[in-house]
């Protein structure tokens, strides 16, 4: 349970790392740690916003390295 600023609920943080797995594995982001962290960054930041959708942060996560969408990659 969330108990004050900058802190998540279950749900949120389930969201939050299903969107960091979604995100990392689709780009293969295992050995660019920078990205990694770009990743991580978005993603605490549109979840403070109150993002909830694992979808919607993947797509922002994605927006910030500057890509559009991964349709044509290939998932890991």
């Amino acid at each position: 349970m969330a108990s004050g600023p900058g802190c998540f609920d279950d749900a949120a943080l389930a969201a939050m790392i299903a969107a960091y797995d979604l995100t990392c594995n689709s780009l293969s982001l295992g050995i660019a740690p920078m990205a990694r962290e770009v990743v991580g960054k978005q993603i605490i930041e549109a979840a403070k916003q109150g993002e909830r959708d694992p979808t919607v942060l993947h797509q922002l996560a994605l927006k910030a390295l500057g890509i559009k969408e991964t349709s044509n990659m290939l998932a890991v």
